[in-house]
């Protein structure tokens, strides 16, 4: 009918319908929950680009999300300027988090604490070297980084976070699950 709406709660409740559909499963799930190795870990960081780093000072915290590059204990990421990078200029350390879900209990996550550089892509500093081997390695992932074909020009400001600490942890129902509908 034209101009109506479905409602498959109103037609349980009526009697009308399919009342089993609107009933919601009461299977027993077991979620087994465990630490990934630190090769699993590394792994699973070293096989995305799109991670969240968070970036805190005094009580406020930010929360981003970014393109990265891992490679032999850093975390590559290239963002814009702002308000966040001022902060991590006063207290450089980061947490980075990188995940896979496959559903709500079947995933994986990689979070990483380190100490954040700045990469400065001025030729007669010190970090030039390592500027340099970012931009490289960023490019494995978008070749067009830093480019006029840049697809983010704004992104203008390298910086990487060491792993000093690595935390994985795998999550696993062994049912065939998907994730929910937004």
């Amino acid at each position: 009918m034209i101009g109506s709406t479905h409602n498959p709660s109103h037609e349980a409740a009526s009697g009308s319908g399919d009342s089993v559909a609107a009933t919601p499963s009461r299977a027993k799930l077991h979620v087994d929950l465990r630490e990934l190795s630190n090769d699993e870990a590394l792994e699973l960081l070293g096989r995305h680009h799109v991670g969240h780093v968070g970036i805190s000072f005094h009580d406020l915290v930010r929360l981003k999300l970014c393109n990265y590059i891992y490679s032999a204990g850093w975390i590559y990421i290239r963002t814009e300027l702002g308000e966040d990078l001022i902060m991590a200029r006063h207290h450089p350390w980061a947490a980075f988090e990188v995940h896979e879900a496959e559903s709500v209990y079947d995933w994986r996550s990689v979070e990483v604490v380190g100490a954040v550089e700045f990469l400065s892509p001025d030729m007669q500093s010190a970090d030039w070297f390592r500027f340099e081997t970012a931009v490289h390695l960023l490019r494995t992932a978008v070749p067009q980084i830093l480019t006029a074909d840049d697809p983010m020009p704004q992104r203008v400001q390298l910086l990487r976070i060491h792993v000093d600490t690595l935390r994985g942890r795998h999550s696993s129902s062994g049912t065939p699950q998907t994730l929910p509908a937004p």
